[in-house]
């Protein structure tokens, strides 16, 4: 099986006129809603949010960027909309995985920040999803008194590109899509971010480049690209050998034309501190505890962590119980608990509207 995946993989580049280590960088910096369904893995973690979201929040476009691409956005705007979850468990070929249930009114109720919103909150999404998946932080933080921007990322959902930069080039689409909804009158400041995973290292760069964006929340971010394309190898593809996506990984940058950037967070950091809050799962094997700290390391003081134990990093975006209150409160003062390490245990407190099933 493997041998027979690997020749494929080699035959394929060679078919190609690529070294395997080229052919594979091409392939991954392919825009993620160009592949087809059937090669995604098996999902780890299940959500559901309500219907109504999609069926009476409309779905907006603006064309940004160099090369041009069209990107798709909604807005959840401030409202009480009385959010819970329900974590069941979900059946799969491989046993129960853990089912998040988000349930909300739809229009939600009117509050004092629904004309007066606190600022605009840009929700950018993970790797191969799309602004679906952050549709509960939409709901939680538009409770909170936040316009929300859910906006899927060039390359993904229904915006358009054939291609992802991994940070070089999302930024710039960011800005330009932030003139145009100050132009629509759709955006309020200050302006703050929530990425996820490669949405949270798209957050950080965009937080160095562009003033305009007062905070950042970094949720599950990587350091080094290469240490988590490792990861998920381990985690989602052991069978493919590490030498291959090694090559790939000092391939990438070249192709997206990062330059001296390079495409590792922790960089970044280094050369233009910044006030973030970061956010690690104990149980992460992409983006791990020890990489999200050296983040914290390169951040500028005033910067701090929430780790929660125990916590995977498919898992660790819906963990409400752990992070609703930092997040919302570091977007509230616009920095964190103050510089340092805060840890989240497991069990949901008491009296939260969460359960888990048996």
């Amino acid at each position: 099986m493997l041998r027979h995946a690997v020749l494929s993989l080699v035959t394929a580049a060679l078919l190609s006129g690529c070294t395997p280590g080229s052919f594979v960088a091409h392939q991954l910096i392919r825009a993620p809603n160009t592949f087809p369904q059937v090669v995604a893995p098996e999902p780890r973690v299940y959500y559901t949010f309500p219907d109504a979201v999609l069926d009476t929040i409309p779905l907006q476009l603006a064309t940004v960027g160099s090369p041009p691409v069209t990107l798709a956005y909604r807005i959840l705007p401030p409202a009480d909309y009385a959010l819970e979850a329900v974590i069941t468990n979900h059946p799969s070929s491989s046993g129960p995985r853990p089912f998040y249930r988000f349930r909300a009114t739809v229009p939600g109720v009117p509050t004092p920040y629904s004309d007066h919103p606190r600022g605009t909150a840009v929700l950018l999404h993970g790797y191969g999803l799309n602004q679906d998946s952050m549709i509960p932080w939409a709901l939680a933080l538009g409770e909170a008194g936040w316009r929300c921007i859910l906006v899927d990322l060039r390359g993904h959902g229904d915006s358009g590109g054939d291609r992802i930069y991994f940070g070089i080039r999302e930024p710039a689409d960011l800005s330009e899509l932030l003139a145009e909804l100050e132009r629509r009158q759709q955006a309020s400041w200050p302006v703050d971010v929530v990425g996820v995973s490669y949405g949270a290292a798209v957050a950080l760069k965009w937080k160095l480049d562009e003033p305009r964006v007062r905070t950042t929340v970094a949720i599950s971010p990587y350091a080094r690209l290469g240490d988590a394309i490792e990861g998920l190898r381990q985690d989602y593809a052991a069978w493919l050998p590490a030498w291959l996506l090694r090559g790939a990984s000092r391939r990438m940058p070249a192709l997206v034309g990062a330059g001296d950037q390079g495409l590792d967070p922790v960089e970044w950091m280094r050369r233009h501190p910044e006030v973030v809050l970061l956010v690690a799962g104990g149980g992460d094997d992409v983006a791990t505890p020890q990489a999200v700290r050296s983040l914290l390391d390169a951040a500028a003081p005033g910067s701090s962590i929430v780790e929660v134990d125990g916590v995977s990093h498919e898992i660790l975006p819906f963990r409400f119980d752990a992070l609703r209150g930092p997040i919302t409160d570091h977007l509230t003062t616009g920095a964190s608990y103050g510089r340092g390490r805060h840890k989240s245990g497991e069990g949901f407190p008491e009296g939260h509207p969460s359960s888990s099933a048996p």
